[in-house]
């Protein structure tokens, strides 16, 4: 009998081994980070905020050490200076918040907007974007009134507004712990405890599937499975730092993957489509896996739902009316939650970091296909750089691609292994089903991504492969219905390597580079002819 199998034991004891090995990894390898809440405390901080009735936040407007104020909430002054002071002391600047302007014109027009060109001659930074889209030219020198603030009539009207642009569900889950703990509340913990939910997901799914028929793998196979999905994908490093962006993604897996478990089949489409819509409010890109419940239901039986006449259409509308219902009422009420903040109900903010001046989000906006190269390589191809002196590895800040950072997915290459688990009919076109239903649904999910102004910059591995990282892992399981000795090492190998990322990045500075700004790297290793 094999190490696998005599851990295995029962579904119930293999779920169990998966959850603690996970929660007992992360905890050690976050390390010193576990016991404090991160620099990048924005979810917090919205929290509180909305707490008090506000959606916009003033805690950008202060400075690095700063007393605290008689009326702060506990540990806010502590929050800012982990926020802005590096570890020489240096004010680091605040990170990812977004801005606009509010200009009240001579002729008492209130406008709020961007000057996206702020930073160039005239007249060009002079052009201002409204929240609604509107294109002016404005002059702050000579067409704002003066005087709008008590005791300064001498001052323009010229103010802006700060907000957290990200989705607010981490934001309401920390809501009870921010009543409690005000700015002090850990968010490096809460992080981890949902990469550890989201790994108790996987194993029962997994569990689930097996039972089913629908995968072959052995019970020793599905604890390596489960130990993949854990340790040898970005879920790992990315679980262990708290942080806001990471926060988001591991948020949304956790919900992503309680989508797929009441989605698979239809079986449960209210519950599907309530944490369709909370893990849409954690992570927009989760909004394209919604065609999952709509193709399960639509090839319920493994046959079109066209095809078993009103009955079968009736069955499908009922299906999709009990999904979409509470989707939309979570979708209403961010598209209200984005109204009240930007005037518009599709935007949570990113177009507005740096108060709109980024470079490519100005030029090209939010998606374009002119990010389609760049965002390939992130994803997909970039690779480490081996050295003859030290570091002796150099890694990106773009991060690894999947094939570099998970090389287990080259297992996929070698396309599905049919077995006893497809022999009986019925479990063979359940299974067809949900292969594809999880393929067309990862193509939705992570074709946007790919031509997003964004790579993920600043990671060890591309963490935006989070957001479809359950579809990918299930067709995975779908696929690679017996894992071969080859396989196995492919897992050992992907866990090596995210094992390297979780040490080093955000630690280990000199194991990192930025290529835009490296001009001479060390000498790579010689050429093989």
């Amino acid at each position: 009998m094999s190490v696998g199998s005599r851990l295995a034991g029962t579904p119930r004891a293999r779920v169990l081994l998966a959850v603690v090995l996970a929660a007992l990894v992360y905890a050690a390898s976050s390390g010193a980070m576990l016991l404090h809440p991160s620099p990048h405390f924005h979810f917090v901080d919205m929290a509180w905020n909305l707490m008090h009735g506000r959606v916009d936040t003033d805690t950008p407007r202060r400075g690095p050490n700063q007393p605290q104020k008689p009326d702060d909430p506990r540990g806010l002054s502590a929050a800012v200076n982990r926020h802005l002071l590096g570890a020489d002391g240096k004010n680091l600047g605040w990170n990812d918040w977004a801005s606009y302007r509010v200009l009240t014109l001579k002729g008492g027009e209130v406008v709020r907007g961007v000057f996206p060109w702020k930073d160039q001659s005239a007249p060009r930074n002079r052009e201002f974007r409204t929240l609604d889209g509107r294109l002016m030219i404005i002059d702050v020198d000579k067409e704002l009134r003066s005087g709008c603030k008590p005791g300064r009539p001498y001052e323009r009207c010229d103010d802006v507004v700060y907000q957290v642009s990200f989705p607010p569900l981490p934001a309401i889950v920390m809501m009870p712990l921010v009543a409690i703990w005000g700015y002090d509340v850990n968010d490096t913990l809460v992080t981890l405890l949902f990469a550890i939910a989201s790994v108790l997901l996987f194993a029962l799914w997994i569990e689930r599937l097996a039972a089913r028929g629908l995968i072959a793998t052995s019970a020793g196979d599905r604890v390596w499975l489960s130990a993949l999905m854990a340790f040898g994908t970005v879920t790992w490093y990315c679980s262990i730092r708290g942080q806001v962006w990471f926060t988001a993604l591991v948020v949304g897996l956790t919900l992503h993957f309680a989508y797929l478990w009441f989605g698979e089949g239809a079986r449960r489409p209210f519950w599907a489509g309530l944490m369709f819509g909370l893990g849409v409010a954690a992570r927009t890109p989760i909004l394209f896996a919604g065609l999952f419940v709509p193709l399960e239901a639509a090839f319920e039986g493994g046959q079109p739902f066209w095809r078993g006449g009103g009955e079968g259409w009736k069955r499908f509308a009922v299906k999709m009316f009990w999904f979409a219902l509470p989707a939309a009422i979570v979708g209403a009420g961010l598209a209200w939650f984005n109204w009240v903040r930007w005037e518009n109900p599709l935007e949570f903010g990113h177009l507005y970091l740096l108060e709109g001046t980024r470079g490519p989000t100005r030029e090209h906006g939010l998606f374009n296909t002119v990010f389609l190269n760049n965002n390939l390589s992130a994803a997909v191809t970039n690779m480490p750089r081996l050295l003859l002196n030290a570091p002796f590895v150099l890694i990106t800040r773009h991060g690894l691609g999947l094939l570099a950072s998970t090389p287990a997915l080259f297992a996929l290459l070698g396309g599905p292994r049919r077995d006893e688990a497809t022999a009986d009919d019925v479990a063979g076109a359940e299974r067809k089903r949900l292969e594809r239903s999880l393929f067309w649904t990862l193509l939705a999910v992570a074709v946007p991504g790919l031509v997003y102004q964004n790579d993920g910059w600043q990671q060890f591995a591309y963490r935006f492969s989070m957001d479809f990282l359950p579809l990918l892992l299930g067709l995975f399981a779908l696929r690679v219905q017996k894992l071969s000795r080859g396989v196995k090492i492919l897992i050992v190998l992907s866990m090596v390597v995210q094992l390297f990322g979780a040490i080093t990045f955000g630690r280990m500075e000199q194991f990192y580079y930025d290529c835009r700004r490296a001009r001479r790297l060390p000498q790579l290793l010689p050429r093989i002819a």
